[in-house]
């Protein structure tokens, strides 16, 4: 059975469609030499109107006949593909009722080779079940009828291995970000990502490292600049020189107990002294240096 055409034979199909396009031509070119480089001003504005819709008309009117003759030419045409498509459409019921069982066949051969692959997982997966779970792995194009058993059980088979000795080496990397290296690794089974991430923490690392060092610097230069600006201990820090401390007794204050005027050297660190400092004055104990008279005390 094969399709035949009886009308127009190969020899009766239009090949060509001739009508006076050359003396159209010549014609046009004549009439529109006026045309070029032709600038219309404001005084003559109405005829450049007139000349536009003279040519508009020429123009529909070809436009019309070109449609004209494509419509005859594509009524034969249309008849024969209407025609077609109804015996398409008689074709097509028998092809869409048996495609429905051979996908339906198949679905169920897909099926049964999923199954088989689970179960060829499930047996070797191991220690890696929790790391390399059977969805992550999964690759659609097993179930494909061409995809053979045996290089689906090879490529799982080389995945576990791979896994391993990827985890091994991160393992002997000895890092501190050895569960966040772990699991970007885990995302894709890719080592070299892997790696990557181990740089990006530790570069991250040290420029938070070295923030913070250059914070705890400008802390202590701020804290040093207080220190200078602050007055300091007027108490005597000249170099150890052994002398005796006098005793003199001061004039009677309203309490009962005595007051003594001291004249003493101290050798100390800054903090010391302002330890010192902060004693006299939590004390309630006057001091003022060693040439004032007994009216500091």
């Amino acid at each position: 059975m094969e399709l035949i055409i009886y009308q127009p034979t190969d020899d009766q199909f239009i090949t060509d469609i001739k009508f006076n396009d050359e003396e159209i031509k010549k014609e046009l070119a004549i009439r529109l030499e006026k045309y070029n480089g032709l600038v219309y001003s404001e005084e003559n504005i109405k005829e450049a109107k007139t000349d536009r819709a003279s040519l508009n008309k020429f123009k529909d009117a070809i436009e019309t006949r070109r449609k004209e003759i494509k419509k005859q030419c594509l009524k034969p045409y249309e008849d024969f593909e209407s025609k077609i498509k109804d015996i398409v459409a008689m074709i097509d019921k028998p092809i869409l009722a048996i495609d429905s069982q051979v996908k339906a066949y198949e679905q169920i051969k897909k099926d049964e080779k999923l199954e088989g692959i689970k179960t060829f997982y499930a047996d070797r997966v191991g220690e890696l079940a929790d790391l390399v779970p059977f969805d992550r792995i999964f690759n659609q194009k097993w179930l494909n009828a061409t995809y053979k058993g045996a290089d689906i059980e090879k490529e799982i088979m080389d995945l576990f291995c791979k896994v391993e000795s990827d985890l091994q080496v991160i393992n002997e990397l000895k890092s501190k970000y050895e569960l966040q290296i772990k699991d970007t690794y885990l995302k894709n089974f890719d080592l070299t990502a892997a790696l990557q991430e181990k740089k990006r923490l530790e570069e991250q690392a040290a420029k938070i490292a070295e923030h913070k060092r250059l914070q705890q610097e400008k802390a202590q230069r701020a804290k040093e600049q207080r220190e200078k600006e602050q007055p300091p201990l007027t108490v005597s820090a000249s170099a150890p020189k052994q002398e005796p401390i006098k005793l003199e007794p001061a004039q009677t204050p309203k309490q009962e107990e005595k007051v003594y005027m001291v004249d003493f050297r101290v050798w100390a660190t800054v903090e010391q002294l302002k330890s010192l400092r902060q004693f006299f004055v939590t004390n309630g104990v006057k001091y003022g240096k060693p040439e004032e008279d007994r009216k500091a005390v």
